[in-house]
């Protein structure tokens, strides 16, 4: 598992630098008060990275966020027509399967459904579309079967 959380730690820090590039890119395209979000929560992204390279142990707070970094996202870009954003999701998923197996690929999806859910709310207000249930459904069932089948190969190989 050290192994596995030193992975995930260079993983997030080398995400830093992408997230700074998305925002630098969007500038001038936010919607007001998006972009101190978008800064905000890239600022935390950085600062957060850097910490929990640091202290690799942290798995359980490590997960918590990610998570919660991968949903401030997912909300700061709601107001983007077509945005693939909610891909981000998947992450804390992986994350989550590959540290606590089954149990973890199938709670995590759970954990994101809230973030799905007002994601789909604030995209569709922006954009005077209604709210569409299977906006949410969808993506969670996907996670749902990434956390499983990720959760089942690891627990596969740790036997």
């Amino acid at each position: 598992m050290r192994e596995v959380e030193g992975w995930i730690a260079w993983v997030r820090l080398a995400a830093v630098p992408f997230a700074l590039l998305e925002v630098l890119i969007e500038r001038g395209n936010y919607p007001p008060g998006y972009e101190r979000w978008a800064w905000l929560t890239t600022g935390v992204f950085a600062a957060g990275a850097l910490a929990l390279f640091r202290f690799r142990s942290l798995a359980l707070p490590a997960l918590l966020f990610d998570t919660a970094v991968a949903s401030a996202y997912v909300l700061v870009y709601s107001f983007e027509l077509g945005t693939p954003v909610r891909q981000l999701l998947l992450l804390p998923v992986l994350e989550a399967a590959l540290r606590y197996g089954v149990r973890g690929g199938l709670l995590c999806p759970l954990a994101v459904v809230p973030a799905l859910a007002l994601f789909e709310w604030l995209h569709g207000d922006r954009h005077n579309l209604p709210f569409d249930p299977g906006h949410v459904l969808g993506p969670v069932g996907i996670a749902l079967l990434l956390g499983l089948a990720v959760g089942l190969l690891v627990e596969r190989l740790r036997r």
